[in-house]
């Protein structure tokens, strides 16, 4: 890892965690802290979709049994936001992204099928080991979140941009605006959703659009193929780069005046999260809830 040992990674990402915290005083107010798992079982029984067996939501790291003094909702629950989270009194971090780097989302690295365990990872065990140290829960909320309608991570994104007033039938996922450019629509999305580098557009950015839909996440082909040509432009997290660039590219080749607007998965997500935040103040009221967005990865070097 570079010569940075585990205690190394482990002492930067507490860094700045001993600020005082935000916690309620469940003596005054006559509230028992409840655990991780309590948490988990009340979203699960108030969530409104059916609960399935084969999902991501899970919990990824810490122990369910913690006794819990704030949660805090996030895309991705980086060391950034884990030590912010300690910062505000939370050790409860529920994220719509894996904490772990794949799907599989465990401690140690999978490995690929048929081979043997690759073996331990130093970034892996140091990120297990900094929850543990300092009695984080993680927790996954994906799925069953994506599956509520309307949809929240849609309604983040367009409560961001102030769409409301444009929604399609009350649909967060469709959108219809004052004619806009292109070029003026991708830069109101990246103002608005703060991305620092990780957008990517096709289209012509003097053609002219109206019709959105607004797809957070990962989009697949099959979707692209199934809402582009019912929209001028889609504002999404992320693409396989030669599908669905490669269908909106060879559209605006044959002169339609189509749009792809991509703003990374975890960036197109953090705004739901916040959307969760307000609902889980309905369901949690022994703790302080917050969100804390994870922000975009990406950087881009001056021209």
């Amino acid at each position: 890892m570079n010569g940075l040992s585990r205690r190394e990674f482990v002492r930067l990402g507490a860094m700045g965690a001993a600020a005082v915290p935000f916690v309620v005083d469940t003596a005054l107010t006559g509230a028992v802290a409840p655990t991780a798992q309590a948490i988990v079982d009340r979203i699960r029984q108030n969530v409104g979709v059916e609960w399935n067996r084969t999902t991501v939501d899970t919990f990824k790291a810490g122990d369910p049994s913690t006794v819990i003094t704030g949660v805090v909702t996030t895309s991705l629950a980086t060391i950034d936001v884990m030590r912010r989270a300690m910062q505000a009194g939370a050790n409860l971090i529920i994220t719509s992204g894996p904490t772990f780097y794949s799907r599989a989302d465990t401690p140690t690295p999978s490995g690929r099928r048929g081979a043997g365990p690759p073996p331990p990872d130093p970034v892996f065990t140091a990120k297990n080991d900094f929850i543990t140290r300092n009695r984080l829960v993680v927790w996954r909320f994906s799925d069953h979140w994506r599956a509520r309608t309307p949809d929240p991570f849609a309604q983040g994104i367009v409560d961001a941009l102030g769409w409301a007033k444009y929604r399609v039938d009350g649909d967060p996922r469709r959108i219809t605006v004052p004619a806009i450019t292109i070029d003026a629509l991708a830069r109101d999305v990246k103002t608005k959703l703060n991305v620092r580098g990780g957008m990517r557009v096709i289209g012509q950015p003097e053609a002219r659009v109206r019709k959105i839909a607004v797809l957070p996440g990962t989009v697949s082909i099959q979707t692209t193929l199934a809402v582009l040509p019912e929209v001028d432009a889609i504002i999404a997290g992320e693409i396989r780069e030669w599908e669905s660039s490669e269908y909106a590219r060879d559209l605006v080749h044959a002169g339609r005046s189509k749009g792809l607007i991509l703003v990374g998965r975890s960036l197109s997500e953090d705004p739901g999260m916040n959307i969760c935040a307000g609902w889980l103040k309905t369901v949690v009221s022994e703790a302080p809830v917050r969100w804390i967005p994870a922000g975009d990865p990406y950087w881009r070097p001056a021209a």
